[in-house]
């Protein structure tokens, strides 16, 4: 299981994870995000079967 965490930075949404070190996707969309963020997590680890958990970063701003 892969956490990938997401924060929306300006007008694009960034996805890291803290178990996929040097790696983080952006995307205009959460949705697109997501999908990308999948996909890549999957290429980085060579691993097709890995299971990726979603959580959205609280806004720094409330």
């Amino acid at each position: 299981m892969v956490r990938v965490i997401y924060r929306q930075e300006d007008d694009v949404w960034v996805a890291s994870s803290p178990q996929v070190p040097d790696w983080s996707v952006t995307a205009e969309s959460f949705a697109d995000a997501q999908k990308l963020a999948v996909d890549s997590v999957r290429f980085a680890l060579d691993s097709g079967d890995v299971e990726v958990e979603h959580y959205v970063a609280p806004d720094e701003n409330d």
